[in-house]
């Protein structure tokens, strides 16, 4: 199975939750000639893991994922929101032959989605998890 890997380094360790900045970049990002380019793309994120050890503040660290939980976190971010307000457009203008009401169905059917999604965030989070290891300097 392969591996995500990200460099990053440890903001705060506190009891079983360590906070770690990454540095996430496009394929232009690292290019040359990405101060002529409008495209280039660099973004910090910090990602929470929980760990059993306490890592110092500055400390390098490797997060480490399963490339397959990308896949899924796309599936439930991007793939399903999507497809459910298709289907929704489409049976309910079926029904209704009223596109006004079919396009707000369609949208506010995202709303018990993301819901649901935010209730079941500790499952998630314990799904779509990351491991952490220090880099030997």
């Amino acid at each position: 199975m392969k591996q995500i890997e990200h460099e990053g380094i440890v903001i705060k360790s506190l009891n079983n939750q360590t906070t770690v900045r990454i540095v996430s970049q496009s394929a232009c990002a690292s290019c040359h000639a990405k101060s002529a380019c409008t495209a280039a793309d660099l973004q910090e994120k910090l990602i929470e893991v929980e760990t059993n050890e306490i890592y110092s503040p500055g400390q390098q660290v490797m997060l480490t994922g399963n490339q397959e939980l990308g896949l899924k976190a796309a599936w439930w971010a991007y793939v399903l929101p999507v497809a459910l307000v298709l289907i929704t457009l489409i049976l309910s203008f079926a029904i209704t032959q009223n596109e006004n009401v079919s396009g707000l169905l369609a949208l506010l059917i995202l709303v018990p989605y993301f819901i649901i999604i935010k209730l079941a965030g500790s499952i998630l989070k314990k799904k779509f998890a990351f491991r952490i290891k220090s880099i030997n300097e």
